[in-house]
């Protein structure tokens, strides 16, 4: 059966794929290219050193791959990624202890955020968890939450957990590209005026904390230690701690876990960070050019996709042993 990707939606996630690098030839490639022709028409004037074989050959490469828009090669893999994955229907699962945070404490960094609008901000909000794939012409998508309307803007949301606090990001770090294209994505299919990418510094689960001081526990030689590493491990877990809890309390009253530091250690050395420093905003506008190129690119992406498939329409099927077709 032959696939239609005429009218393939790319998935919120996918974008930043499509986005990245030129087409045909990079901006350097592309200075390099006239800087050679400048070249070449200032000869035929005299006025220049004729170009060498060299440079001959490398105005040809160049002008070839321009003619030819080749795609970036980040592009094409993902392409073909999806035609795998929609030919063989098949899903490619990735997975991370990132990706499993973000997944596991999802409805924890909404809890943390609303918290921080009502005493932070000032500001009693009520968000509503998106349970639906949106779809339009270009995308297809799944928000964390509904937009809600602000001074007359619809505004939507996305929350994402950081690993730990090594990973938190600054105020003044700019918004990964990736969650940009994202955002650009929600906003077109939620018809938004604004997208705000929400990181939250929320505790790790009871299964992050054992799987991180799992790895000391062989590391050290476990369970055939001495007291200097038993020593050293437990030092470790204190560690951990520390770097995946940020709310003790909030952390003891959900889970069982056997902490290695004590309450009245972690608060005689204020180890717990303040609400207002645990929630980082990020503002992304509706962009309609950078959405008119989205869309640009995802015309070319679906006729790489169309010719992927071709390879496919006209191939001779033969049987197994005596090679010759069906009929």
């Amino acid at each position: 059966m032959k696939l239609d990707f005429t009218k393939y939606r790319f998935r919120a996630s996918q974008m930043h794929f499509l986005m990245t690098g030129n087409i045909g030839l990079s901006d350097l490639q592309e200075k390099e290219l006239q800087g050679l022709l400048d070249r070449k028409a200032s000869a035929e004037l005299g006025t220049a050193k004729p170009l060498t074989n060299t440079m001959i050959e490398k105005v040809n490469d160049l002008s070839a791959k321009k003619a030819s828009n080749e795609l970036p090669k980040t592009m094409q893999k993902e392409l073909r990624k999806i035609h795998r994955s929609e030919r063989y229907n098949r899903n490619f699962i990735f997975t991370n202890k990132f990706v499993q945070k973000g997944i596991a404490q999802e409805e924890e960094a909404i809890t943390l955020y609303q918290e921080y609008r009502k005493k932070v901000l000032g500001i009693n909000t009520y968000f509503t968890k998106n349970e639906e794939r949106l779809k339009n012409e270009w995308f297809s998508g799944e928000p964390d939450l509904r937009p809600l309307d602000i001074d007359g803007k619809k505004v939507g949301f996305d929350t994402k957990c950081s690993w730990s606090l090594e990973s938190f990001p600054y105020a003044e770090d700019d918004l990964d590209s990736n969650y940009e294209y994202q955002n650009q994505v929600y906003m077109d299919l939620e018809d938004a005026d604004q997208w705000i990418t929400v990181y939250c510094l929320v505790n790790g689960t009871e299964q992050h904390l054992f799987n991180e001081k799992q790895k000391y526990f062989y590391a050290l030689g476990m369970p055939d230690l001495g007291e200097k590493n038993y020593d050293e491990y437990i030092e470790r877990c204190k560690d951990v701690e520390k770097m995946m809890i940020y709310d003790y309390d909030r952390f003891v009253n959900q889970h069982h876990a056997l902490l290695e530091i004590s309450r009245e250690e972690w608060f005689d050395n204020g180890y717990d960070i303040p609400l207002e420093e645990r929630i980082i905003e990020k503002v992304s506008y509706r962009n309609e050019d950078t959405l008119a190129e989205m869309k640009k690119r995802i015309v070319i992406a679906r006729e790489y996709l169309a010719k992927l498939e071709s390879f496919f329409s006209f191939r001779p099927m033969y049987l197994h042993y005596d090679m010759k077709p069906f009929r």
